[in-house]
């Protein structure tokens, strides 16, 4: 992937941001790229705070270095392809052995030093691109290159480096030759297919118009492939001649945080400093609110693009903007001079588009939909309150039938990450209140069994996680948490009110971390919910505590040390303790492995926490189990093993039978194959060949997977109250226009072949259970679902 997309949310808001900020030029020179003074107190007081409050500090020993130099290098060499051997070389003679001094005292000057280093590099590099492009390329020649180079090492020297590149954009220009070349025409394609019926889905286009004839010409036709390859080139130009640009661009700030946090992750993969920029949207990613417009924006080209309206935000209150805009001018109030913002990096354009709630900002827009590329409009929003509702906790309602012609109902709650107030303001809600709210609901409606959807809830709340886990059992133990000390603190679960009692499985897969297997792991100790997924989950079994170093109160025990009284507040995140389940076994690299396992290409895939440089080892403590009393009679458990059993070989018989399999283990298996081939040919014959054999692949896979979909179960949603509100007023903010467009607009199919096993997986057990009324006719459940 070439053309890199930065998402952002549109405006966060810190009630102390300056005026001051606000009105700085988005220029190449915004901040020099020299460290400050309140940089250098920042970073004694992040070395300070580590060094006091880190789990491991006092086993961890001088820090290495040479290692530390390499990390941060590989922040923005991260191919390692700008650098070379000898200026590593050249700069751990100078910097590795008196790094850790240099942090102490809060010198930066490694850092900045490192970073002009490449920076030269990189404006070297960028004009040899531009110059070898002007040059022939052959691309007849059975050579590859290795896209690969997470484990590589560094050219040796500059001969070695041009090599290198030589092949880097002869792979680059046979990828945009490939994808240009393969694109059919969409007006001649409707004309020759005047019959074809409208697809059940909005497909992306590219998929849609595939022409493998076209893409031959490029074999058979000269003057074809010319036109291609010119047109390639210049994309290639354009790339390098941005990328320059954005790094000219960069803040001292950048240099800053991630020469820190090479030497945090020296002590574990999770602490880190965090900047102001960096500060803000972990603030709202666990409040789900900011201040702002209401839009998400995204990078393409240098061009600053509207990828969503966020619902219920002053965006889409305006009716003005919509998706696929371009913005290329800001300006502040309502008399504001605008200032330009094409090829200008995406967080200038994000904070001169934030600001204080209630004020005026002022955008140039190229609309989407506009005939004539040279039309402008300016539009005026006044900031407000955005929610972030799609971030909430939902679920559903799955149908379930068997071969009598009766159902089983099964209730979904999905929880994207364990959100609530972490003191810094106020929150939107809490995770332990919405799956709450969800949870009547579903049993309002029927529902005789619950699965909770963690799959990617990668963490949050530790407080939030034992809030939910409360929900499903009576009283005791959900974490053990054990400091640097080795002292162990035992948090149960105080309130005996449980809001579910029957059959419960978490549903999990290798992105669920941290709290999520918290979660997992203290119903499975319990014995009151099965853990479905993936072989394990992630295996971050370490509790991070935020630190702020602006205010007192609430993270940090250190006094107010920033005699700068800094308007943007930075913080550090930092690995303080460790946790344990219930049972005394740690989720550390392990992980909670699951009672049922489904097959998932994240098997072979290297997401896990064990896959991270400097990762915790894993323990293990004792029991917190031992004195407790088991489950009440009346509640669900998993206590009978050959009943587990049972489900077990049930859900393994039918993942070798039926078809979903049959398609889901082959899809992993053509993954498997395209992630382990790490070198590409540059042979332009044999990578058309290679292509027109995945199209292929990709639409009998496509078609295959639409036949699975008409089989998806009926099925209702649920949402809660706050999602309801905001939904009612995006509802409201549309124009009937805009509601109609909307309608055409429809989803690609969503086949989800693991929640379909794990609900048949519940249904199996409510059976196994005897419960009376286990099924119910079909036409019960239907009216229940408002299915007609």
């Amino acid at each position: 992937m070439y053309k890199k997309i930065y998402f952002s949310l549109l405006c966060f808001l810190a009630s102390t941001f300056s005026t001051a900020l606000l009105a700085e030029s988005v220029s190449a020179d915004v901040l020099p790229l020299a460290p400050t003074e309140e940089m250098s107190e920042q970073t004694r007081w992040l070395v300070n705070t580590i060094n006091a409050r880190h789990y491991l500090r006092e086993t961890v020993g001088e820090l290495n270095g040479l290692e530390m130099i390499e990390a941060y290098a590989e922040n923005f060499d991260y191919n390692r392809m700008i650098l070379l051997k000898e200026d590593i070389n050249e700069l751990s003679f100078r910097f590795a052995d008196a790094m850790e001094a240099f942090l102490k005292r809060g010198n930066l000057y490694a850092a900045f030093e490192i970073y002009h280093r490449f920076s030269e590099r990189i404006e070297a590099r960028t004009e040899w691109i531009l110059n070898r492009l002007e040059e022939p390329f052959d691309f007849s020649q059975d050579t590859y290159f290795n896209a690969d180079r997470k484990d590589a090492k560094w050219p040796e020297n500059k001969a070695a480096a041009d090599t290198l590149w030589n092949k880097r954009l002869t792979y680059e220009l046979l990828n945009e030759i490939l994808t240009s070349a393969s694109k059919g025409n969409e007006e001649e394609m409707n004309k020759s297919n005047p019959e074809m019926p409208a697809p059940a889905y909005k497909s992306s286009q590219d998929d849609d118009l595939f022409d493998a004839d076209k893409l031959r010409q490029l074999l058979d036709s000269p003057e074809f492939h010319e036109a291609t390859f010119i047109e390639a080139k210049e994309k290639i130009r354009r790339r390098y001649e941005r990328r320059r640009s954005l790094i000219r661009q960069r803040e001292a700030a950048e240099i800053q945080e991630a020469y820190i946090n090479a030497m945090t992750q020296l002590f574990d993969p999770h602490s880190k400093f965090l900047s102001a920029d960096t500060l803000e949207g972990f603030n709202v990613s666990v409040q789900n609110s900011f201040v702002g417009i209401g839009a998400m924006l995204q990078d393409e080209d240098g061009i600053c693009v509207i990828k969503e309206i966020l619902p219920g935000g002053p965006a889409e209150a305006s009716q003005q903007l919509d998706s696929g805009d371009e913005i290329l001018g800001v300006a502040q109030g309502k008399d504001g001079e605008f200032i330009d913002v094409v090829d200008v990096q995406l967080r200038f354009i994000v904070r001169k588009i934030k600001g204080k709630k209630g004020t005026f900002v002022r955008l140039l827009v190229r609309p989407a939909n506009a005939s004539d590329p040279s039309k402008r409009k300016e539009v005026i929003i006044a900031r407000g309150e955005v929610k972030l509702t799609a971030n909430l906790a939902t679920a559903e309602l799955i149908q379930i039938p068997n071969a009598e012609n009766e159902t089983t109902l099964v209730g979904i709650i999905e929880l994207p990450s364990f959100y609530g107030n972490i003191g810094l303001g106020d929150t939107l809600t809490t995770a332990s209140a919405d799956v709450s709210e969800l949870l009547k609901k579903l049993t309002a409606a029927g529902a005789q069994g619950i699965v909770l959807d963690l799959r990617n809830n990668g963490g949050g709340l530790l407080s939030e996680a034992i809030q939910v886990t409360g929900l499903f059992i009576p009283t005791g133990p959900v974490v053990q948490v054990r400091d640097k000390s080795g002292r162990t603190e035992i948090q149960p679960d105080l309130n005996p009110i449980i809001l579910w009692d029957g059959p419960l499985i978490v549903l999990t897969s290798r992105f669920s971390a941290s709290a999520s297997e918290i979660v997992a792991g203290a119903l499975q100790d319990h014995k009151r919910a099965l853990v479905i997924g993936n072989s394990s989950t992630h295996g971050k079994g370490t509790v991070q505590e935020v630190y702020n170093m602006n205010s007192r109160p609430i993270f940090s025990f250190f006094p107010q040390i920033n005699k700068h009284n800094s308007t943007r507040p930075v913080a550090s995140k930092i690995t303080i303790k460790q946790f344990y389940l219930p049972s005394g076994r740690s989720t550390q690299l392990k992980g909670v492995p699951s009672d049922i396992v489904l097959p998932s290409s994240n098997e072979f895939l290297p997401i896990g926490e064990s896959d991270l440089p400097h990762a915790l080892p894993w323990n293990q403590i004792q029991s917190a189990l031992n004195d407790k009393p088991a489950l009440p009679a009346k509640i669900t458990n998993t206590n009978d093993q050959e009943q587990i059993e049972s489900l077990r070989q049930a859900s393994k018989k039918r993942q070798e039978s039926l078809q979903e399999f049959i398609f889901l283990k082959d899809q992993i298996a053509w993954r498997k194959k395209r992630y382990e081939k790490t070198n590409v040919s540059l042979n332009l014959a044999k990578r058309i060949k290679e292509k027109i054999a995945d199209e292929a692949y990709i639409k009998e896979f496509k078609a295959t997977r639409d036949i699975l979909y008409e089989s998806n179960y009926p099925s209702k949603k649920f949402l809660t109250k706050i999602s309801e509100e905001q939904e009612a007023i995006s509802l409201k903010n549309k124009l009937p226009a805009a509601i109609n467009d909307t309608a055409e607009e429809e989803e690609e199919p969503n086949l989800d072949i693991y929640l379909r096993e794990t609900a048949r997986i519940m249904a199996d057990w409510i059976h196994a259970l005897q419960t009376p009324a286990s099924y119910k006719p079909i036409a019960e459940t239907a009216k229940l679902l408002d299915i007609q």
